[in-house]
């Protein structure tokens, strides 16, 4: 009895520490679902606190990756509504490590923010790519809610891109498609409908249909204000638009107090983009007014949030241009990596081929190279080949050596290349001088000057065409082996031999060997 008493008070126990855990799971799981609601409420009136919030659900160390990617993604619309362009992109483009825990719908909406804070930073050509980029990524998507989601996205860029280039009428047939942007779709998406309805009024405005621009600016405007947590951003676009019509319209105490509105809604964002688009409008509506001491007063703070405006736009323009360069370099090599399988397969079903090639190649390489050792050797037997060693008209002489010295040399020279001497291992400058009874100043300016080339090259070319000789009129010479014709003419080993024949004959001695027994062969057949 006191043994199942015991197990009993066990098992309650263990029961009871499971559900306690699971409570306190739950409990960790409401807070963080609380918290990231106080985000998306807080960012486009408090920035600041959301932001607050938001780091510290970041620091937590059992926070997911994919709370992470959600978090991530409402900080970069917090820095966005702070005009933290550079912060905004850095948080925007980090989303690329949690990819694989975003939604097809999430994925989009990155995107579509990283071209729309490009496009604000003029960095037109780069917002391009990355829109024809997201195209191309979900071109394959069958899902047909997220496709008729991510056309009308990108058909809205699109009209952007439009408007900024003039083409007002191209932009609005895009607007008009109904395939895409039918009633039923924008009821079901809230947020792309606000900012639909804030480019279609912008659109006839730029068309000068100044009634339909009013009436769809307006629209928009109640949708913010009626609608919890919606784009601050989109509110002030409203509220500019409208003000920009009555300007148009001549209603200029209306324009004030639509930018007044403006002003209130953006205090305490410390958004100088905001404020500077407000303030533009603003210095041209108290000139309008004849309004001279506001105009001053709004001119000289419009100019002193300019320069601080160019800082923070250079700063993000730095950070976009640095991360859209990481961003194609990554892809690039992802690209890179994709490809390798391909490449294999391709390298795989040619090599065969490229082999057969290669040796085909190599087939056609030896018997031109056999082609030209024929040439060359038809050159050397049919030509004097001694006769390559020949005079040269003296040049100016650096040394002055008197001429009856330099004619006695010559004359020696000669009667040393019809000797065999210079088969001699012995042989020298030095000796020969000696032999010559001058000096080797006076020996080596002779044949530089009339053999052009030093004396080394001299002796060297003497021997070769003994040799040549020999083994053309001496049919003993043929069945000596290349070490004892390399001695025979004066060379210490076979190899240098090797080397200074084909240098001066433009083929190896073997090879030369070969082709004079193929000759010798054929003049006996013949």
């Amino acid at each position: 009895m006191e043994y199942i008493y015991k197990t009993y008070k066990y098992f309650l126990f263990i029961m009871f520490f499971v559900l306690f855990s699971s409570a306190i799971h739950s409990q960790s799981l409401l807070n963080k679902q609380y918290l990231s609601n106080d985000i998306e409420q807080l960012l486009n009136s408090k920035p600041d606190q959301a932001l607050k919030i938001a780091q510290h659900l970041l620091s937590k160390t059992n926070i997911s990756n994919n709370e992470k990617a959600k978090i991530n993604f409402l900080i970069s619309k917090t820095y966005k509504v702070k005009g933290d362009y550079s912060s905004a992109l850095n948080f925007l483009y980090e989303e690329k490590n949690y990819e694989s825990y975003l939604s097809q719908e999430e994925k989009i909406n990155i995107e579509i923010e990283k071209i729309k804070l490009l496009r604000e930073l003029s960095l037109d050509k780069q917002a391009k790519k990355t829109l024809q980029e997201l195209e191309e990524n979900f071109s394959s998507n069958t899902n047909e809610q997220i496709v008729l989601f991510l056309k009308a996205s990108i058909t809205l860029e699109k009209v952007q891109f439009l408007l900024k280039e003039d083409k007002v009428e191209e932009g609005l047939n895009l607007l008009q498609n109904q395939e895409i942007f039918s009633k039923e779709f924008l009821t079901t998406n809230q947020d792309l409908n606000l900012y639909y309805t804030i480019v279609l009024a912008e659109t006839y405005l730029e068309k000068k249909d100044f009634a339909k621009s009013q009436f769809l600016y307006s629209e928009a405007l109640s949708i913010t204000n009626t609608k919890k947590n919606t784009p601050i951003d989109a509110k002030i676009d409203a509220l500019l638009g409208l003000a920009n019509l009555n300007f148009l319209k001549q209603k200029h105490n209306e324009v004030s107090l639509l930018l007044n509105e403006a002003i209130k809604n953006s205090q305490g964002l410390n958004n100088v983009f905001f404020q500077e688009k407000i303030v533009q409008q603003q210095i041209v509506n108290y000139l309008a007014l004849n309004d001279t001491s506001n105009y001053k007063l709004t001119n000289a703070a419009f100019i002193q949030n300019q320069l601080k405006s160019e800082i923070i736009e250079q700063e993000a323009i730095n950070t976009a241009y640095n991360l859209v360069s990481d961003g194609y370099n990554d892809s690039f090599i992802e690209q890179k990596e994709s490809n390798f399988t391909v490449l294999y397969i391709v390298l795989g079903l040619f090599l065969v081929m490229i082999l057969g090639c290669l040796f085909y190649w190599w087939k056609v390489f030896q018997n031109k190279v056999h082609l030209r050792e024929i040439i060359k050797y038809i050159e050397i037997t049919t030509s004097n080949f001694t006769a390559q060693i020949v005079d040269k008209k003296p040049e100016p002489k650096k040394n002055i050596i008197l001429k009856e010295t330099e004619e006695l040399i010559l004359s020696k020279l000669k009667r040393f290349e019809n000797s065999k001497r210079f088969n001699n291992k012995d042989i020298s400058l030095s000796v020969l001088a000696g032999q010559f009874d001058t000096n080797t100043k006076y020996l080596s300016e002779v044949i530089n000057s009339h053999y052009n080339m030093n004396f080394n090259s001299y002796i060297n070319r003497l021997r070769i065409n003994y040799i040549v000789e020999k083994l053309k009129t001496d049919p003993n010479f043929m069945n000596y082996k290349i070490s004892y014709l390399a001695e025979n003419c004066g060379f210490s080993s076979h190899s240098s031999f090797a080397t200074v024949f084909k240098s001066i004959t433009g083929i190896s001695p073997v090879t030369f060997i070969e082709l004079l027994n193929s000759e010798n062969e054929n003049k006996l057949v013949s």
